[in-house]
């Protein structure tokens, strides 16, 4: 692995172990690639020495060196909950303080039980209150406790006050894993995994933990990685720092990627998990400057600017939808906006990791744009894009962004796609996280009928998807590609009219996509069959049936690393195992109108018949009702209408028919920042919604 850098989350350098040879440990830990080493706290005194080592050696030996603070389950029948957390909040908040990345090694040992249980619930609840006023990371110790942790976290996790938190050398059983993932926990991992026979539970799991919520460890001296020799031999045996590089290669294994991508993934979560990025830390004698957070999460001023558009983030739809559309056409119009009760109405109010991602990325589509607010938690942000430059920069127009937590691509890409309709040149984004998330448009979505909509505004893009993940369900991270021209220079979008009915459908296109252990090529053309079938039976009757065709699309993409193709049973043997089955349907009526409707089931709760009725029902009533545009269409229209030259038109389901308040909220949102007007004309079975665009053009 050298040549790479590597981040080795908990290593226990303090230990006796390492007394007479510690430089030559680092030295051989930054041979193997290991460019950052968390020392873990374990106690007080153990935390202070942890620090002192941090400053002491990283110089010397060339590796970036932190520490944890915090008091083990082992140590808790001595913490005190008034004096050892006011010694643990000054060794955080002190002079070396730019060295603590996170609270821990702390949690629960039902295992060993070397403190009373009553003591180590008392700690640990301490040390988690501890890092959620401090807003520091949470490093978590847990064996043979999971019920107990999980309740002692449950309030925090509810409450939205949980801060970033990992699960210190996982060993557990699978549903431990699926609760901790769903609890949006991350995963350490250890040469645990790499023991023969031990690991081997655990190494079946892994394809289970999505990669960006994974970080690689050695917790050193111990689970050193099983190898030749006799047990006698491998008990001896001491883990390093340098060890890490068995855990790699082992994960790269059970992903079926490359030692390559594991450690990219791995080194990127760590640092944005510890916030290791920016972190300037002082060497012994030298002056301590030092960063506690990233640039996006430094305390900066919330007062109002200006001329500043001032929203209410709980009005509306009140959630991410708001988010995203402020801030993109923020950086269109180069205008400041200033967003406070952040989802304010929603059981954990505030900023989320997935909103986050998209703010980044808007913001790092505008090169100029200032942002302030944009943490974990945070109600109240305001982006200034006055000074925004959406123009080429030295990275060529590439860029790349990464959902935290599972989140949809899709999401991240309906932010950026205003934006990048009117920077200076071709962009081009890689976006990681799921393809197909539950309550978020799919990308098969993204790809198809929102491309065609857009294509009337005179857009173009192109969505390739390299690998998709269904969200919650485990496995590598999902990545698209998204390529797109700006409208050319001096010109604006064009309006567009989509308001004449038609109960006639001229197309159908149906795009089936099986997904998971069990997903074979069966399955999905069993799912495409039926869908076929129901549409033919509700679209093929009528004036100009003869001209109705279809066109279906089958894809199959398994979890496990295979290059067979299975033409197998469709039904999945294990029931806790999640296989998907993504469907697409876009209907073209004759007077152009799109009307799209998507849905992804567990294969094991909905047949294909009854899936198929279902889908080709809502799409008649959609058709009877005269609709030219579907409410998901449409919302996503609204910032387009806006911004074009002229009035645009729609015809959208009735608000009878329309199941959220995203359609209103993109309207009120799109106007107050862009200046457009617009009417919502409510009728019988639909609606029609006018929007007097801006005619906003690219100047360059």
């Amino acid at each position: 692995m050298a040549g790479r850098k590597l981040v080795d989350i908990g290593a226990n350098l303090t230990s006796g172990q390492f007394r007479r040879d510690l430089p030559q440990v680092l030295r051989r830990a930054k041979h193997a690639g290991v460019d950052t080493i968390i020392i873990t706290g374990t106690s007080v005194s153990e935390s202070l020495r942890a620090v002192q080592l941090a400053r002491q050696l990283a110089a010397p030996s060339d590796v970036a060196l932190f520490a944890t603070v915090g008091v083990h389950p082992h140590d808790a029948k001595g913490f005190d909950e008034r004096s050892t957390v006011a010694e643990m909040r000054a060794v955080i908040t002190g002079k070396d303080g730019a060295l603590v990345v996170a609270v821990g090694e702390c949690g629960l040992d039902f295992n060993r039980d070397y403190s009373p249980r009553d003591a180590q619930l008392k700690a640990f609840r301490a040390q988690v209150a501890l890092a959620c006023e401090l807003q520091m990371p949470l490093f978590i110790h847990e064996r043979e406790a999971h019920e107990a942790l999980v309740e002692v976290l449950h309030p925090f996790v509810e409450s939205g006050t949980l801060p970033p938190t990992v699960v210190h050398c996982f060993t557990g059983k699978e549903e431990e894993l699926s609760k901790y993932l769903a609890m949006g926990l991350y995963i350490g991992l250890t040469g645990f995994v790499c023991m023969e026979p031990h690991g081997l539970g655990v190494r079946n799991m892994v394809p289970r933990i999505l990669i960006d919520r994974l970080m690689v460890e050695t917790d050193a001296p111990f689970m050193y990685p099983y190898s030749a020799g006799t047990q006698k031999q491998k008990k001896r045996a001491r883990c390093e720092p340098k060890d890490i590089a068995a855990v790699v290669q082992t994960l790269a294994s059970c992903y079926g990627i490359t030692e390559e991508e594991v450690a990219r993934a791995t080194t990127e979560n760590a640092s944005r998990f510890f916030r290791l990025r920016g972190r300037q830390v002082a060497s012994e004698g030298e002056e301590k400057a030092a960063s506690l957070a990233e640039p996006l999460q430094q305390a900066e001023s919330q007062e109002e600017i200006e001329g500043s558009i001032v929203l209410n983030g709980g009005d509306g739809e009140g959630g991410g939808q708001l988010l995203r559309i402020a801030t993109a056409l923020s950086a269109v119009t180069h205008r400041v906006v200033r967003l406070h009760s952040i989802r304010a109405n929603r059981k954990a109010p505030g900023l989320r990791n997935q909103h986050l991602s998209t703010i980044e990325l808007v913001k790092a589509l505008s090169d100029g744009g200032a942002l302030s607010g944009a943490r974990l938690n945070s109600t109240d942000l305001t982006f200034d894009a006055r000074s925004a430059q959406l123009a080429a920069c030295s990275n060529g127009g590439v860029f790349s962004a990464t959902s935290r937590t599972g989140g949809s691509v899709s999401l991240m890409l309906q932010g950026a796609l205003p934006v990048l309709a009117f920077r200076d040149s071709f962009t081009q984004l890689t976006l990681r996280g799921g393809t197909h998330v539950d309550f978020s448009p799919t990308v098969d979505f993204m790809q198809v009928p929102l491309r065609m909509l857009l294509a009337r505004f005179g857009l173009a893009y192109e969505v390739e998807v390299a690998k998709r993940m269904f969200f919650p369900g485990g496995g590598p991270a999902g990545q698209v590609q998204v390529s797109m021209n700006p409208i050319d220079s001096e010109k604006t979008l064009q309006a567009i009219d989509l308001t004449e009915p038609s109960t006639s459908v001229g197309r159908a296109f149906i795009r089936v996509t099986a997904f998971g252990a069990s997903a074979n090529e069966n399955m999905g053309d069993h799912y495409a069959s039926a869908l076929k079938l129901a549409v033919i039976k509700a679209f093929s009757t009528g004036v100009n049936s003869e001209h109705f065709r279809t066109e279906e699309e089958c894809i199959v993409e398994t979890t496990t690393a295979t290059n067979e193709k299975k033409k197998t049973t469709f039904r999945s043997h294990n029931p806790k195992e999640r296989t998907a089955v993504s469907a697409l349907v876009v209907l073209e009526t004759a007077t152009n109108g799109i009307i799209s409707l998507d849905r992804t089931v567990n294969v094991n709760e909905s047949t294909a018949s009854i899936l198929a009725d279902k889908m080709a029902s809502k799409l008649s009533e959609y058709v009877q009702s005269g609709t030219c545009v579907d409410e998901h269409l449409a919302d996503n229209a609204v910032e387009f209408m806006a911004l074009a030259q002229g009035t645009s038109r729609l015809r959208v389901p009735c608000k009878a028919h329309r199941t959220s308040k995203h359609l209103e909220t993109a309207l009120e949102i799109a106007a107050q920042l862009t200046g457009a007007t617009y009417r919502l004309k409510e009728e019988e079975s639909s609606a029609i919604v006018e929007v007097d665009g801006i005619g906003h053009q690219r100047l360059g």
